[in-house]
């Protein structure tokens, strides 16, 4: 058992993290940095090596608070590998100084892959397209962006994406930029698709064999868009590259039951179940836009290996 005391509004913002449904995989990445960097603020240590076993601790608990969610863990990573491989011999000060710094850099990093990913993404869409979508992603939405202010006879199609939130929250975002949608439920998905032009998704993990976890629903949209011949691309920074796991040893987590069904309205016999995720195989991937560009599905595993870096 740890003996690091955590401040109790660090271990709140941890708790937020966990507790999230509704935002994308690289947002939350960047917010577990910003956790680190608020904690490195606010540390009590005495020294230099208390400070660094707090840090610790802190990275230890984000990186395990989503467990489906790559980023998450391999930016905390990230960052206490760079803070730990330059720490040496620095003082309290100097190390605090340096992890602010590291997890400003690091969450810069992530943003600006995100304006790439963006930027390649918007040249796969042609004017006139219908776009349909999944799943937050805020990489996602600053493509179809991009691609609004090219053409702007572009169309979206936004499914509610499960009980929660998460396609509420981009219908919204997208209407904010006056970008024509649709908003539909998860099972009118495979009613729509034949009418689209392309499928873009975001994703929250890509596995060692080269599958894509997901937010729930997404294994079954590729389907729906392989059946009909519609591309189905996925957009994610490489820092969603995970080399470590594969798609059969990734936690898909469980958001609470009383999404699917009231608590008493069935039997207490009835088991009841509610995904966060689900998990896609590369065959039905047309491509991986990445901030190094679009990766087919040949070559996803073989670049799995130099996506993450550190």
């Amino acid at each position: 058992m740890s003996t690091v005391n955590i401040a109790p509004e660090i271990i709140s913002l941890i708790d937020e993290i966990r507790d999230d449904k509704t935002h994308g995989a690289s947002q939350l990445a960047r917010q577990a940095v910003g956790v680190l960097k608020t904690a490195a603020e606010r540390s009590q240590a005495k020294n230099a090596k208390e400070f660094l076993i707090e840090q610790k601790e802190v990275g230890g608990r984000l990186m395990s608070a989503r467990p489906a969610m790559a980023p998450v863990f391999n930016i905390v990573n990230r960052l206490l590998s760079i803070v730990l491989a330059k720490a040496t011999g620095m003082d309290l000060n100097s190390i605090r100084r340096l992890t602010i710094d590291e997890a400003d850099e690091v969450i810069k990093e992530s943003s600006q892959a995100v304006a790439q990913i963006a930027k390649y993404g918007s040249e796969l869409i042609a004017g006139g397209d219908i776009i349909l979508t999944h799943s937050y992603s805020s990489t996602v939405v600053a493509t179809l962006k991009g691609a609004f202010t090219k053409h702007r006879n572009i169309g979206v199609i936004t499914t509610r994406s499960g009980p929660g939130r998460s396609g509420e929250i981009t219908a919204r975002q997208l209407s904010s930029y006056e970008i024509p949608v649709t908003f539909i439920d998860d099972a009118a998905m495979g009613l729509y698709v034949p009418i689209v032009n392309k499928v873009m998704v975001g994703a929250d993990r890509v596995c060692a064999d080269g599958k894509v976890v997901n937010g729930i629903g997404t294994y079954q949209l590729a389907l729906a868009a392989e059946r009909s011949g519609i591309p189905f691309y996925v957009l994610c920074e490489t820092l969603k590259f995970d080399p470590r796991l594969g798609s059969s040893e990734v936690d898909l987590e469980e958001k609470e039951t009383s999404e699917v069904v009231e608590s008493g309205k069935l039997p207490p016999q009835v088991k009841v179940k509610n995904p966060c995720f689900d998990i896609t195989p590369l065959e039905l991937i047309t491509g991986i836009v990445t901030e190094n560009g679009l990766l087919t599905p040949e070559q996803v595993i073989s670049y799995m290996g130099k996506a993450i870096s550190w």
